[in-house]
């Protein structure tokens, strides 16, 4: 009687586990067809037709045959901000080239030996008369392009105080992000000074993500400058994870603090 009661037992578990990995692949098909649609109209909506997504689950995948490296950057990017999305990958886009030259043909030529003629003797060429050098005019040199300047201890300040804030879930810019990056642009792109940019997500968060969000949010704020003027060179990207939290996470206040990003010019 004992040996039935495992056997049953037994069984219950196989359908229970059949039944856990049927549940987990329709939540997958579902967060894949909520996703996608909402995916693809944000592409359509920012204008961006050649490239394509899919999803595996929360996992978004873009590509586009006709599409260059940098749209693809700005459609993962757009992507990403999704609520809902996890991550985003690329393939595939078009590298911009620089064009090739041809190399001349190599081609002999073969020059006849010319028959020796006989020649009447030279006529004495008489010896022309000096003439005075021409002095050369000296062109004006080129003006030279005045030196970027760096920003001051007090602009410094102002950058290093813009308050970049994310919602719950988000890796994109809000309006209100948006507007403390506009006051500071215009110091950042008429300076030679190079930022960093720190990216910081609240607790608690999905393990193994911290640093990855949290790269993905100070990416979006480097995105912005470079899309308004500040020259991606002088930018470096860092995601700090849920360390330096300004605030307790221990409210929703305070979690709101720590889901930041930071600016910091040198």
């Amino acid at each position: 009687m004992a040996d039935k009661h495992k056997v049953g037992i037994a069984v219950t578990s196989v359908l229970l586990g059949g039944t856990v990995v049927i549940g987990s692949l329709v939540g997958q098909d579902t967060n894949a067809n909520s996703l996608q649609p909402k995916a693809a109209a944000a592409l359509q909506s920012a204008g961006i037709t050649n490239v394509n997504v899919s999803f595996k689950g929360r996992e978004a995948y873009l590509s586009g045959v006709s599409a260059t490296q940098d749209q693809l950057n700005q459609a993962k990017v757009i992507v990403q901000g999704i609520y809902g999305v996890r991550w985003a990958t690329t393939s595939g886009g078009v590298t911009p080239t620089s064009p090739g030259t041809t190399a001349p043909s190599d081609t002999s030529t073969v020059t006849a030996t010319p028959t020796p003629t006989a020649t009447a003797p030279a006529t004495p060429t008489p010896t022309p008369t000096p003439t005075p050098s021409e002095t050369p005019t000296p062109t004006p040199s080129e003006t030279p392009s005045p030196s970027v300047p760096a920003l001051t201890d007090d602009q410094k300040a102002q950058v290093d105080a813009a308050v970049i804030s994310f919602d719950n879930g988000s890796y994109s810019l809000n309006a209100a992000s948006k507007k403390s990056l506009d006051a500071v642009i215009p110091l950042l792109a008429s300076s030679s000074n190079n930022i960093t940019i720190d990216g910081y997500v609240s607790l608690p968060h999905p393990a193994g993500y911290e640093v990855q969000d949290s790269t993905r949010r100070a990416q979006s704020v480097a995105d912005y400058l470079i899309a308004n003027g500040v020259d991606a060179s002088r930018i470096t990207v860092v995601g700090d994870g849920s360390s330096n939290p300004v605030a307790s996470n221990d409210t929703a206040a305070g979690q709101a603090a720590n889901r930041r990003a930071t600016l910091t010019v040198s």
